[in-house]
């Protein structure tokens, strides 16, 4: 631990989960983009806000050997860096291939912290204290994303390319976290260093067993999120009662549940335990079941805030006890395992719903969060069989 005041290290682990999935921040100037480069192809442009996902698999596999190499702290930065850099390029650049370029390296960037962001709370904190900070993870990721709407909101007024000084926001953060995460240097840099020596595992140890399951269960409840996220607004528009503007206060809500739930991950656990896991599963499917019936504004707005509450308990367990699995040395990788299946999870929501559509006979939101909902309750059911990490 380090010396100064007890927030300091708390808020350097947890500032760097505002950038995890700031990608998205220049989703709204896909139109004046497109007006911008007209000969370039929509999709193209499309995937200035997917292609990062691309390299941030890449590098969330790369950033553990980076990390062994330099530490934990350096690799951090480095990561934050590379965001600002890359995030701040499409301001001065005019080519549509180096904005692009920009984008992958991005992702990169992220990739290289993406895991920290999970296992260094794993290395300095156990027990009731990790599984609290894993909320307080979830609830600052979620802060994020609503601080990047509002600003990018805010900025496009100006332009699109002023909605990319939005990653001015990483110099905060890099300061932050330089000034308050401990200097960390591994025992090959330290061959004097007496401390017990951690048993380290190779990738396929880690995916045996109740490792796999947790990826498997983060990438199924990552699918589910993403299901709400992209049907809500058809939902309320084929139901006939509000707008297309209704589903993005809906999605708002789900945001601040997401943070409200995070926030309250720690003194729930105390309470259950293991069972927030399977609990926040089928709270999740009660809720959309219902919202596939739902025939009122305000019953959908609230079926989400408790869609997203629930929701919003699965990845802090998920995260804090892959780390206990994978044991200490490990945490890392078992954090890289279970932000693969995040990604993998978002990639495939939309065939897997398309093949879920076909099977059901239907490809409308309600009938869709229908069988969505049985499926989660079903997974849902059968964690409670899942016993507590030892």
């Amino acid at each position: 631990m380090t010396q100064g005041p007890r927030w300091r290290l708390p808020a350097a682990l947890l500032s760097i989960s505002i950038l995890l999935t700031s990608a998205n921040a220049v989703a709204g100037t896909i139109p004046l983009m497109a007006a911008r480069f007209p000969t370039i192809p929509l999709s193209q442009i499309e995937s200035l806000t997917t292609i990062p996902s691309l390299s941030v698999l890449i590098f969330v596999i790369l950033s553990n050997p980076i990390a062994k190499r330099l530490g934990n702290k350096v690799t951090v930065l480095i990561g934050v860096f590379i965001v600002l850099l890359a995030g701040l390029m499409p301001t001065v650049v005019n080519s549509f291939w180096l904005i692009l370029g920009s984008r992958f390296l991005l992702g990169a960037g992220i990739g290289l912290f993406n895991a920290q962001a999970y296992s260094l709370i794993s290395s300095y904190y156990e027990g009731t204290q990790r599984q609290t900070m894993m909320g307080y993870e979830g609830s600052v990721n979620s802060l994020g994303n609503i601080l990047m709407f509002l600003i990018s909101s805010f900025l496009i007024g100006f332009g699109w390319r002023q909605v990319y000084l939005y990653y001015l926001i990483a110099i905060p953060i890099f300061i932050l976290f330089w000034w308050g995460a401990p200097n960390d240097r591994h025992a090959a840099d330290h061959p004097d260093d007496q401390s017990t020596p951690v048993a380290q595992l190779s990738l396929g140890q880690l995916l045996r067993g109740r490792l796999m399951i947790y990826a498997l269960l983060v990438l199924f409840s990552m699918m589910i999120m993403q299901t709400v996220i992209v049907k809500i607004s058809g939902l309320i528009l084929t139901a006939g009662y509000g707008k297309i503007a209704d589903g993005s206060i809906a999605l708002a809500i789900l945001g601040v549940a997401n943070m409200i739930g995070g926030t309250l991950y720690g003194r729930i656990f105390k309470l259950i335990h293991r069972l927030i896991l399977p609990i926040g599963l089928i709270i999740a499917a009660v809720a959309l079941f219902a919202l596939s019936y739902s025939q009122s504004l305000w019953l959908t707005y609230v079926l989400t805030m408790v869609a997203g509450l629930s929701t919003s308990l699965v990845g802090p367990y998920l995260f804090a006890g892959s780390a206990e699995i994978a044991g200490k040395g490990n945490e890392t990788v078992a954090s890289s395992i279970l932000i693969v299946g995040i990604n993998i999870g978002v990639f495939i929501t939309p065939y897997a719903l398309s093949g879920l559509g076909h099977l059901i006979g239907s490809d409308q939101p309600a009938p869709i969060l229908a069988a969505v909902s049985v499926v989660l309750a079903a997974i849902g059911g059968l964690t409670f069989l899942l016993k507590e990490p030892a």
